[in-house]
């Protein structure tokens, strides 16, 4: 998850592969020698978060007399070749949904 100006992203963690490149490799002999018991994040350190994807929800205040609440939802951080997780996002969206609502009672 990552704040962004008007909400957050979300996003998928990526499948574990069990591939282990020759840097992690190399990172975790070296660890094991001399006894330090820290974990690689592997890729130079870099986060994966974003690779496979995910969604950003933005809430934006409606100028309107009633003050309504708009809530916007759109994919975001899909890198080339990674598909598209429509059974997760609609999981996401139809319980954002169901909390909006349960949400706009209460306020009500």
């Amino acid at each position: 998850m990552r704040d962004t100006a008007t909400g957050v992203a979300l996003f998928f963690d990526p499948k574990p592969t069990g591939y282990v490149s020759a840097r992690e490799e190399k990172d975790a002999k070296d660890s094991a020698s001399d006894g330090s018991s820290s974990k690689s994040s592997g890729g130079g350190g870099k986060s994966k978060a974003g690779r496979e994807g995910g969604l950003e929800v933005a809430v934006d205040q409606a100028p309107t007399p009633a003050n309504e609440v708009r809530v916007r939802v759109k994919r975001t951080g899909y890198a080339d070749g990674v598909s598209v997780k429509e059974k997760s996002e609609e999981v996401i969206l139809r319980r954002l949904k169901d909390d909006l609502s349960r949400w706009a009672k209460i306020r009500a």
